[in-house]
């Protein structure tokens, strides 16, 4: 019977020993619910003053801060307009300025140096250049009949001939 009676008593340690762990887990659980709750509390706190330090400011404050607001984007887009119209006006006149460099000045500065050189050549013509002088010997070189000799540069290539011919140009 006594033996009973420890099989029993030790049974029911165990259940109590099972409920304590239990009780103490809920117990940690509940401290930490309770911690998270007061860290709640302190944040609707302080979001409840932000509220009424806001609510607190006059319809004036606000209105007259839109206003600078608007004034000052006003002012950029001006200032942006202004800079945009100078723009339009200086980009055409730069690229004049670059085209006109390109096929007019420089040419003529690179010819006044070779002239400067002492050597001669016909002189720049804007756009076409020699070429009508080209096509026209071409065309009167082939308007005349072949001439089966050893010399076929004055039929193939006129203009060339002419021009070495011209300006004394010896081929080595």
């Amino acid at each position: 019977m006594l033996k009973e009676q420890v099989e029993a008593l030790l049974q029911e340690n165990i259940i109590l020993k099972r409920a304590v762990g239990i009780q103490h887990e809920r117990q940690k659980e509940s401290e930490e619910r309770n911690q998270e709750l007061q860290h709640l509390k302190q944040m609707v706190t302080q979001y409840q003053e932000q509220l009424r330090t806001l609510e607190g400011r006059s319809v004036g404050d606000v209105s007259s801060e839109q206003a600078m607001k608007e004034k000052e984007e006003k002012e950029k887009d001006s200032k942006l307009q202004v800079q945009t119209a100078c723009w339009i006006r200086f980009l055409p006149v730069y690229s004049l300025f670059q085209h006109m460099s390109l096929s007019q000045l420089r040419p003529k500065k690179l010819e006044r140096c070779i002239m400067q050189q002492g050597l001669t050549g016909n002189s720049y013509k804007l756009l076409h250049g020699d070429f009508r002088e080209m096509s026209k010997m071409t065309k009167e070189a082939n308007a005349i009949p072949v001439n089966f000799s050893l010399d076929i540069v004055q039929r193939v290539q006129p203009f060339h001939d002419h021009s070495i011919k011209k300006y004394e140009i010896r081929m080595v």
